[in-house]
């Protein structure tokens, strides 16, 4: 694959999941925007905001932001080639069962459940997150894929 195609794909990877399967989750959302914790650095105010509309992040606390390569570069301390290569083996780009043909590997929605599972209530407990703000925002979605079932905070 082309490296300007790898880098465009991996620039519309959305930030807020990418966030999300890095362990940091929305303080407080908006129909246009989300904010953070910043991941870069420590801090009790959330300034790290992340435009729904743009797919752009800015950190007001350090002044820099830009697209899911630059927020992988910032994290990872690495090249742009390398945060698009993390990007695209690491995070999913989505699924979409439709385009599925075999029935085999289609991903299957099971339920989709208020927060209750005790492994995502520990683990917001853990990043002081309180559960009736994180239930605002997220929910657990059981799926199946491959006659497995699995499950996910989104």
């Amino acid at each position: 694959m082309e490296a300007s195609s790898s880098c465009e794909r991996a620039r519309n990877i959305c930030i807020v999941k990418t966030l999300a399967k890095l362990g940091h989750f929305p303080i407080r959302k908006s129909e246009k925007e989300a904010w953070f914790l910043s991941p870069l650095r420590s801090e009790t105010q959330a300034s790290f905001s992340v435009s729904l509309i743009k797919n752009l992040w800015y950190d007001f606390g350090i002044g820099k932001g830009g697209s899911a390569i630059d927020l992988i570069m910032a994290l990872e301390n690495c090249s742009a080639y390398e945060a698009a290569q993390s990007l695209q083996e690491n995070i999913p780009l989505s699924f979409s069962p439709e385009k599925v043909s075999n029935k085999r590997n289609s991903v299957q929605i099971k339920q989709i459940n208020k927060l209750k599972h005790p492994a995502l209530i520990q683990y917001l407990n853990s990043r002081k997150i309180p559960l009736q703000i994180a239930q605002i925002f997220c929910h657990e979605i059981w799926y199946s894929l491959n006659d497995k079932i699995y499950s996910q905070l989104d």
